[in-house]
């Protein structure tokens, strides 16, 4: 039996998914610094990627397909018609 380890497209949360999970950050400098002084803004539940918001509760992160899906599912219910009654 084998095993293959699929791995989804690399998107801006992808750094700090592995960081959060398993400590892993990458070799340039830069982008270290900024994951380090970011991630405390974000919590991993379930393997999805959430924002901390003060404001706002707290928001999941999305990307892709799943954010063009959202997007068309709110303008095609509550927010489909924009004329005032």
């Amino acid at each position: 039996m084998q095993v293959f380890l699929v791995e989804g497209a690399k998107t801006w949360m992808t750094p700090y998914r592995r960081y959060l999970a398993d400590g892993i950050l990458t070799l340039e400098p830069t982008e270290v610094r900024v994951i380090k002084k970011n991630s405390s803004k974000y919590t991993l539940i379930d393997g999805d990627l959430f924002r901390h918001c003060f404001t706002y509760p707290t928001q999941m992160c999305v990307s892709g397909e799943q954010c063009t899906r959202i997007m068309a599912q709110i303008h095609e219910g509550i927010c489909g018609s924009h004329i005032g009654d």
